[in-house]
């Protein structure tokens, strides 16, 4: 696998042995599901996906240089459509902070894991609108993965209604704030499946929408009066 460092090897680990996020999930979905790989870093979350399920179809975005040729290496395998660039609230070009340690704490953001003096401008999609324009060309979503290191923000820019359509969402958060903000957006549609919190402003959250969850779970629902 290209791309791997001393540093990310942990983290690819986890993604490839389903700690990180709960890949059974893929088992849920219709046939050919989409799976939208944001963040994709090396491709290792892909690769899972493509292992798990051949029928899968990916669409991956990451926006570092060195990261993206890793990616195309990595998943060479599958046929895989690339995007090299970030997600932002508008199109344009945004700078990318790079981490201090290694690729995966990448970020739009400014913050304590990224270098104030290495960066690096790449090409900005709007979430809002690269979504969208992904439905019209390839369908409806079946499972989104956002790791975005604080990009998720723009989630909440996405109406009720397009959020609902999308049955499964493994999102990694970056800020309590946005947990605030998001939840009671999302919770909506979805109910929470798993999550792994890491720090009281970091963790991995699995969701999936209520029509998936079975009779036989739903029966285990304790609620006052029920």
């Amino acid at each position: 696998m290209q791309g791997l460092t001393a540093y990310n090897l942990k983290i690819v680990s986890e993604v490839l042995g389903g700690k990180a996020y709960p890949l059974e999930l893929l088992h849920l979905l219709g046939e050919s599901p989409l799976v939208l790989d944001l963040g994709a870093n090396i491709g290792s979350f892909s690769l899972a996906c493509h292992a798990l399920r051949k029928d899968v179809r990916l669409v991956a975005l990451e926006p570092d240089p060195a990261n993206f040729i890793a990616l195309k290496a990595n998943l060479a395998v599958t046929d895989a459509v690339l995007y090299q660039a970030a997600l932002s609230d508008c199109d344009g070009e945004v700078v990318l902070f790079l981490g201090e340690q290694d690729a995966v704490a990448n970020s739009i953001f400014s913050g304590k894991m990224v270098s104030a003096q290495r960066l690096v401008a790449v090409q900005a999609l709007g979430m809002k609108s690269f979504l969208g324009q992904i439905v019209i060309q390839y369908g409806e979503i079946g499972l989104l993965k956002c790791d975005i290191e604080g990009g998720e923000w723009n989630f909440l820019s996405l109406s009720d209604d397009f959020l609902s359509s999308i049955p499964a969402i493994f999102i990694e958060y970056h800020s309590a704030s946005f947990l605030a903000e998001f939840l009671p957006k999302i919770l909506q549609s979805h109910v929470l499946y798993s999550g792994l919190v890491r720090f009281p402003h970091r963790g991995e959250l699995a969701l999936i929408r209520t029509d998936l969850v079975s009779c036989e779970q739903s029966a285990y629902e304790i609620r006052p009066g029920k």
